[in-house]
């Protein structure tokens, strides 16, 4: 469901109705959103994100890697790990709080992602747009 910045994105690439927003091939059903924020990631969230995808590709690395092998490749896994993580950090986040069918409950889900402070209006726009459908 989460949607990288591949190329610009634009006001006309959502479409909200009665019972969906639609963002680019991404949908995403009213009746299960509950709220709906433009999130500024802060130097904490970037590094948490890192450190996160890092660990989860180098344990991978771990679980298939016989263990005097594992010592060599863990460490060029964390590094390609955080590489990965750099190239998907973006500043700006149009997330939704979506309740799942399942028992995960509500958990933000982003939508969108940017770099660029003339697309976070567009976010903010969209922000008010949900709104008006969910309240």
């Amino acid at each position: 469901m989460m949607h990288e910045e591949t190329n610009v994105i634009i006001a006309d690439d959502f479409h909200i109705n009665e019972n969906k927003v639609v963002f680019k091939k991404d949908e995403y059903p009213l009746s299960k959103i509950k709220d709906v924020r433009v999130k500024i990631n802060s130097l904490k969230d970037h590094a948490m994100r890192i450190a996160t995808i890092s660990l989860i590709v180098s344990s991978v690395v771990w679980t298939i890697c016989p263990e005097y092998f594992g010592l060599f490749t863990a460490p060029i896994a964390l590094i390609i790990g955080v590489l990965l993580a750099l190239s998907t950090v973006r500043k700006y986040e149009l997330q939704v709080e979506f309740q799942y069918a399942d028992d995960t409950g509500l958990q933000w889900v982003s939508m969108a992602k940017t770099n660029k402070p003339n697309i976070k209006i567009i976010f903010e726009q969209q922000v008010i747009q949900i709104l008006k459908k969910i309240t």
